[in-house]
């Protein structure tokens, strides 16, 4: 399995791996539909904080799973937030362009931008 991850359901930011070298686009609070809450940096592999939430969730459940970005939490709960959607690039296979804009920007308004961003600037096919 290769690297996956989320967009920020606050946001709509991009959660990359730390190997991107953007703490600020890694850092994350995991926030569960039952009202469990993880902090840490997210590693591309389903892991938060050293916490395997692949090997603790199905897939089904996984999806239901909403990261924020640290910095942009402000102890919303879970049913404050939208959903996280499937970050396009996996979190690491993006053009620097795409990730300055979107580190600048600070936020897109809905997932739908963020796709149509993507797909103007992170030369990706």
């Amino acid at each position: 399995m290769g690297y996956f991850s989320k967009t920020c359901a606050k946001t709509h930011l991009p959660v990359v791996v730390p190997e991107v070298g953007i703490p600020q686009l890694n850092l994350v609070v995991a926030l569960f539909p039952v009202g469990r809450k993880l902090e840490g940096s997210y590693d591309g592999y389903g892991r938060v904080g050293g916490h395997d939430l692949m090997a603790e969730y199905s897939d089904a459940e996984w999806n239901k799973i909403k990261f924020v970005l640290q910095n942009k939490y402000e102890r919303e709960d879970y049913d404050n937030l939208g959903k996280s959607g499937n970050e396009l690039a996996q979190g690491f296979f993006m053009a620097r362009k795409f990730l300055q804009h979107s580190t600048l920007k600070g936020s897109y308004k809905d997932y739908a931008e963020y796709k149509r961003t993507f797909k103007k600037l992170a030369e990706w096919n």
